[in-house]
């Protein structure tokens, strides 16, 4: 019996002390400790953002009026948090002659931090309102504070957008994505009939001189690779209608708008695809070959949608495709079979099709209109400085809340779903998107628009990291239910003979109590 004993004993000790602890180890979901309740308030504290407004004026007291009709309009804003300061003039702002000398000794004497935004009075200005390219508007001296709420709200800080993009209502909230870490950017010129229209054009220089520097400034929120490419024998599958008209030609063609996204997926599958995992943005220049130019696009009410002598379009977030027509003269002859004429396709009009392109695809402009406000005309290969802050500032604002969310729908799929792994890269992914998400948004209030941006698109892309690593899949096809099919086949033998054992030393301390209980009787 001893032996007996000690060898179910130990059976007993084996089994239960030590194969179920290893099984129980071996088949428990790893998971890093997570602050799961902090992430799901994250949606709670609000995403609010400091702006400074400076106003100069040429009496003080009409200053002053302005300051506090705009903070009383701004109070209590669950968006913004405004700054509205006076600025004294010196002797020089004083002297000043032109609005651009003062708007130039104003920003010298006050430079603004990035974001900010400043207003200054001219009398002699003939528009309410003139928006430059820098952080400055003139307004003349009769203008109301009324308008400059109004500038601010739809120009400078795009409210309505923002609340787009915070809004959790799906009808009102924004559906574009929000901007990636990177893109392929890449300008396709399109001559299907080479050997007939003899289009010359070094597209390479163009991408060189006009996108890319374009792309460069925006490389605080994304970085562009470019490239350009000739592709020949791409033809465009449309039904094209002929037209009668008082050209030289006697006819144009036309391209119905409702079948351009059939045009885009006829040509989409004969570029070159991008050899990356970065998104792609396509710009095309289609040259038509003469026997249908020139082609220009029709609406459905069947007017000809050609502006400025343009003929283009933009698909969101495809990219875009612009119509370069030969020349007449140059059709003229091939229709008259003669030898084809050699053209240089223009560098200048297709460039700025498609800077004014880019500026729509990436979300750039502001295409609200104000009644009494113009914008100054850009002049140079950059954006206008308030409206690439803005751009920047509305950036930062949906990467914190795109990153909030996707770690809030983690959190609660981690909660419904008990067998995902989290192990310690994915964990610590989210915990970096966590923190960098409270520091963007400290320094939004911060007025450091240019670190919350920065800290904001670190946030977005761990976390887009985070939640779709191939890690969380590890286990996802072998839920509980499954682990106790495999198992319970498994142990139920091994316990059985565990049971008896139980059972059998049961009997044996019986016996040994009744044997010691009949001896002390």
């Amino acid at each position: 019996d001893k032996f007996r004993i000690a060898s179910t004993v130990a059976f007993i000790v084996v089994i239960i002390g030590i194969g179920v602890p290893m099984w129980w180890h071996t088949t428990t979901v790893y998971r890093v400790s997570l602050p799961s309740s902090d992430i799901l308030s994250l949606s709670k504290a609000p995403i609010k953002t400091a702006v400074q407004v400076a106003i100069y004026t040429q009496e003080p007291t009409r200053g002053q009026l302005l300051i506090s009709e705009l903070q009383t309009a701004f109070a209590g804003n669950e968006i913004w948090s405004m700054e509205f300061v006076q600025l004294s003039g010196s002797a020089k702002t004083k002297e000043a002659h032109t609005p651009a000398a003062l708007e130039r000794l104003l920003l010298a004497e006050h430079p603004l931090r990035t974001g900010d935004f400043m207003f200054i009075e001219w009398p002699k200005l003939q528009e309410e309102l003139l928006l430059t390219t820098e952080r400055s508007a003139l307004m003349r001296s009769d203008t109301t504070s009324r308008k400059l709420e109004q500038l601010l709200h739809l120009k400078i800080l795009q409210t309505y957008r923002v609340k787009q993009i915070l809004s959790t209502d799906e009808q009102v909230g924004e559906k574009s994505e929000a901007p990636q870490p990177a893109y392929d950017v890449i300008v396709s010129v399109l001559n299907p009939k080479p050997q007939l229209t003899h289009a010359q054009w070094n597209v390479a220089l163009a991408v060189k001189t006009y996108i890319e520097p374009w792309l460069a400034q925006l490389s605080g929120v994304s970085k562009f690779t470019v490239r350009s490419q000739w592709k020949y024998r791409v033809s465009i599958e449309a039904d094209l209608k002929q037209f009668r008209d008082q050209s030289r030609l006697g006819r144009h063609y036309g391209l119905e708008e409702a079948a351009l996204p059939h045009l885009l997926t006829s040509i989409a599958q004969n570029l070159s695809a991008s050899t990356t995992d970065k998104p792609a943005i396509n710009l095309v220049v289609y040259i038509p070959p003469c026997h249908t130019a020139p082609l220009h696009i029709y609406d459905g009410q069947g007017r000809m949608m050609t502006r400025n002598g343009v003929d283009a379009f933009i698909s969101p977030p495809w990219g875009a495709f612009i119509i370069a027509n030969p020349p007449e003269h140059v059709c003229l002859s091939a229709m008259s079979d003669h030898e084809p004429v050699p053209y240089h396709v223009s560098t200048t009009d297709n460039m700025q099709i498609m800077l004014d392109q880019l500026y729509k695809l990436l979300d750039v402009s502001s295409e609200v209109q104000i009644d009494g406000v113009k914008v100054v005309d850009i002049e140079q290969l950059e954006p206008r400085r308030w409206e690439y802050e803005a751009f920047l500032r509305r950036t930062a604002i949906r990467h914190i809340s795109t990153s909030s969310n996707t770690l809030q729908s983690l959190i609660k799929l981690l909660d419904q779903i008990s067998y995902i792994v989290i192990d310690d890269e994915v964990g610590a992914a989210i915990m970096k998107s966590y923190t960098d998400i409270l520091a963007a948004k400290a320094a939004l209030l911060e007025h450091r628009l240019a670190d919350a941006s920065e800290l904001a698109q670190r946030a977005f892309v761990t976390s887009e990291r985070g939640f779709f690593d191939p890690s969380l899949l590890a286990q996802l096809y072998f839920p509980d239910e499954q682990k106790y099919a495999i198992y319970i086949p498994l142990f139920l033998p091994i316990m059985v003979p565990v049971l008896s054992s139980f059972n059998m030393l049961r009997s044996i301390l019986q016996d040994r109590y009744q044997s010691r209980k009949e001896k002390q009787s």
